[in-house]
């Protein structure tokens, strides 16, 4: 492949041209009238060497782009060299070096062949011999700026600028013994050696030289500036040194060994320092005391030094905690379920029997915001006698902020961890590693790996800080985790994490954390007194129907802080010495209701019953409404419903058609009506397969034309075969009906272990129905449905009598089968 120039050549004859073998060069470029030694290795090349160097005959080099080896041929230029070979000598393995001669600028047209060599057809190109001033001028000014050059720069011989004007008269060598000898690249050299035109040659030449001169003169300001700083530093090491001697004779002490001792004096009182600490300390020590005040160096050795000298090295307790007492400290600090409270102690009871250390899965709290997983962490660390530290790591994304900075950097510093337990001065304290949720959102894996190398337990003895640089031992930390849902949990995190769920609290359990911790807490904040304020249940749980919607208790906080802040601005004025927030007087502190609970209807309807949800802000009464109308069978659902819920309807819609004649429904109504199935509040997005029973029993009221009670609600997931599956969320969805005045509850048998953890309000209040098939719930549910024909014991009667008859029927047939297969064989 020939490389084009973009010069203007000149036309030549067509007879002009003849065949020449070609050279390529791919590590330099060669000039008419200059000498140039190069090593060849390929076979075709030394065969073009071979045959051209006994009898002096020319031949083209060509510089080539090529800048590795490769099978093809390699590009050349148009533009190339007439060249002899001066001289050959044997080279390393089997090649040749080899001195060239260029003559004359030749200019390629075509390539003929490429074997057993590149053979082109080319022909001679030659400058004009008319030299114009300009061309004079640009020369004087080509040569003034190589003389500079020269005199700068001490990589150019001073007798360079002699050589290059022996070629005064001859413009055209001048330019090419100047673009050979100085250092331009290879592209600018291949330029100059296309440029035909003299005057664009000497401007290019002096483009090119003008970017030489600039450069020597960088690298010699450069040379300069350093040359003069070492100096500097050198004439200022001479005179601290002649200060010292000087203060020394006076018997007068530095700043810096001052400082030096006083950390000498921190070794020697810490003990319990290990050996690679005292052994990098005293480096450092020694180092500092070399230092001057004045150097910045100085600071950051200092700085150092005092982060090794005050971590908490193997300041470490026994922990001889008695779990009696941990559990004592548990309840009265925690609100929650016993058996949370239970598996805590297991894992204590582990951790006591280690010695402080465990290599079991890190706990991780899960639970909505306000569900106390704080309070929990917090209460831990009371009972165990340990320091707490709240660590978050929202929106870190960088591995230093959790592993820190080499001390190279500038501004170096060492990682969360490590500052946390300087702050905390003591190795084994209880950390809270929060808002995992919002940690690392770009996923980057080694960010996500190094938190991990903190708390897996399995690893963290040799915790390496990048700042500090010895391994650290947090085997003894005691790390719990907490998160909002197990979703958010980043993938590589779930093998080496032991989940607890911390329940939502329900209105009951509201109450009674606001008595117990939130009101008396919120007293002293706001510089009031139990004795001044007074406000009873009732108040509290309406502030919880119409003011919040949490599964927590931040919303719930808030809103108390509120009537505080009313209450000190009034106690602050003077206007009275004692309040009593009621409901009545609720709206004067918080002003209207933002939330309008639901409740049950006021008599039974056709098409509408009670269903239970759980949504992250708790349990919810969810009233599902459905109506049929002419059209052709089809099903249409309304209410921003998922995938899950939508499935659930439709094997709900198959289930109760395949009942059709127990129910007393005209089968043909499926085909000749539609039915509209619709879920209130259709802005929020509602998704699972909870709704199914319930789904089903509205489908049963509107083909049945039967109407459903309105004392009763109900939850359950429901197959094609009728059977009603366990849910979730039974305490919040039993405190939604609870809430709303129903008192008779439906669910699924699975679930019956669930209620046990109710309040013994609502459990001796609320009567519950534990169903293990959809028809049970037909008969409970629809009013009027009392068919003599169809009850659930005949059914399942008349079932258990078809497979009796069929198996009875296969025994008897069973000798024939047998006797006839043995006639055939």
């Amino acid at each position: 492949m020939i490389i084009k120039t973009n010069s203007r050549l000149p036309v030549f004859a067509a007879d002009s041209y003849a065949e020449y073998p070609v050279l390529p060069l791919m590590t330099g470029v060669l000039f008419p009238g200059m000498m140039f030694t190069i090593q060849i290795g390929r076979p075709e090349n030394i065969e073009v060497i071979k045959l051209y160097q006994k009898n002096k005959k020319k031949f083209i080099t060509s510089y080539s782009h090529a800048e590795v080896e490769t099978p093809k041929d390699p590009p050349i230029h148009q533009v190339g060299v007439f060249t002899i070979v001066r001289d050959v000598s044997e080279g390393p393995g089997g090649s040749k070096i080899v001195m060239l001669e260029g003559l004359k600028r030749v200019a390629i047209k075509d390539i003929i062949s490429t074997e057993p060599y590149i053979i082109a057809m080319a022909c001679e190109v030659q400058p004009p011999h008319f030299v114009s001033r300009t061309i004079k001028k640009k020369m004087e000014q080509v040569i003034s700026v190589v003389r500079e050059i020269t005199q700068l720069d001490p990589v150019y011989s001073p007798e360079l600028l002699n050589i290059i004007k022996m070629n005064m008269e001859d413009p055209s060598l001048l330019a090419d013994r100047i673009a050979s000898t100085f250092h331009f690249s290879l592209a600018a050299k291949q330029e100059l050696l296309e440029a035909i035109n003299l005057e664009f040659r000497y401007e290019r030449l002096q483009y090119y030289l003008s970017e030489e001169l600039n450069r020597v003169a960088t690298v010699l300001s450069i040379n300069e500036k350093v040359k003069k700083r070492i100096e500097e530093e050198q004439h200022n090491a001479y005179l601290r040194q002649q200060l010292h001697e000087i203060k020394k004779q006076l018997g007068e002490d530095f700043t810096e060994e001052k400082e030096a001792a006083r950390f000498r004096n921190i070794i020697k009182s810490s003990p319990e320092l290990p050996s690679e600490v005292v052994v990098r300390a005293k480096t450092e020590v020694d180092r500092l005391s070399q230092l001057s005040t004045a150097s910045a160096e100085y600071g950051v050795t200092k700085l150092y030094l005092e982060w090794l000298l005050n971590l908490p090295w193997g300041k470490s307790t026994t922990e001889n905690y008695n779990i009696s007492e941990v559990e004592k400290v548990l309840a009265e600090d925690y609100y929650g379920p016993d058996s949370l409270k239970e598996q805590i102690l297991q894992r204590l009871s582990v951790r006591k029997l280690m010695g402080g250390k465990e290599e079991g899965s890190t706990l991780c709290l899960v639970g909505a915001p306000g569900t106390g997983k704080a309070s929990l962490a917090k209460a831990i660390a009371k009972a165990l006698g340990k320091e707490f530290i709240r660590i978050s790591v929202g929106g870190i994304a960088d591995v230093a902020d959790i592993k820190g900075t080499p001390r190279t950097f500038l501004g170096a510093y060492p990682g969360r961890i490590i500052r946390a337990l300087k702050e905390a001065g003591t190795p084994d304290p209880l950390i809270l590693i929060e808002d995992i949720d919002y940690f690392n959102l770009d996923n980057d894996s080694s960010v996500n790996m190094a938190l991990l190398e903190v708390i897996d337990s399995r690893r963290n003895s040799h915790f390496l800080d990048n700042y500090i640089g010895i391994p650290f031992d947090l085997s003894k930390v005691f790390f719990i985790c907490s998160v909002r849902s197990p979703e958010e949990i980043p993938e590589q995190f779930l093998p080496r994490l032991e989940i607890i769920d911390l329940p939502s609290y329900i209105e009951r359990e509201k109450i009674t954390i606001a008595k117990k911790y939130i009101i008396p807490n919120l007293l002293k904040k706001h510089g009031l007194v139990k004795s001044e304020f007074h406000i009873n249940d009732k108040t509290l749980n309406r502030i919880i129907t119409n003011y919040t919607q949490e599964s927590g208790l931040l919303s719930f906080s808030q809103q108390i802080e509120k009537i505080y802040r009313k209450i000190a601005l009034e106690k602050a004025e003077r206007k009275k010495k004692y309040w009593t927030v009621s409901v009545k007087n609720l709206e004067s502190y918080l002003g209207t209701p933002i939330y309008i609970p639901e409740k049950a209807e006021t008599m039974p309807e056709i098409g509408i019953a009670a269903g239970l949800a759980w949504t992250g802000s708790g349990g919810e009464l969810m009233f599902i409404e459905g109506l049929k109308m002419k059209g052709e069978g089809q099903i249409f659902t309304t209410g921003s419903l998922g995938d899950v819920m939508k499935e659930s309807i439709q094997a709900a819609h198959s289930y109760v058609r395949s009942k059709a004649d127990i129910l007393g429904i005209d089968f043909n109504d499926f085909n000749d009506f539609d039915i509209h199935i619709h879920f209130p509040s259709g802005a929020i997005p509602k998704d699972g397969p909870s709704a199914g029973v319930t789904v089903s029993l509205v489908i049963a009221s509107v083909m049945s034309e039967r109407p459903i009670r309105n004392d009763i609600a109900m939850t359950g997931e429901v197959t094609l075969r009728g059977r009603v599956l366990s849910v979730g969320g039974i305490k919040e969805k039993i405190s939604a009906a609870y809430r709303a005045g129903i008192y008779n509850i439906a669910l699924p048998k699975e679930n019956e272990k669930d209620i046990k953890e109710l309040p013994k309000e609502i459990l001796r209040k609320t009567k519950f129905t534990f169903i293990e098939r959809v028809d049970e719930l037909f008969g409970l549910c629809l009013l009027d449905f009392t068919p003599s024909s169809y009850t659930l014991e005949k059914i399942f009667a008349e079932e258990i009598k078809k497979a009796k008859r069929k198996k009875k029927t296969a025994k008897r047939k069973a000798p024939a089968t047998a006797a006839k297969s043995r006639r055939k064989k």
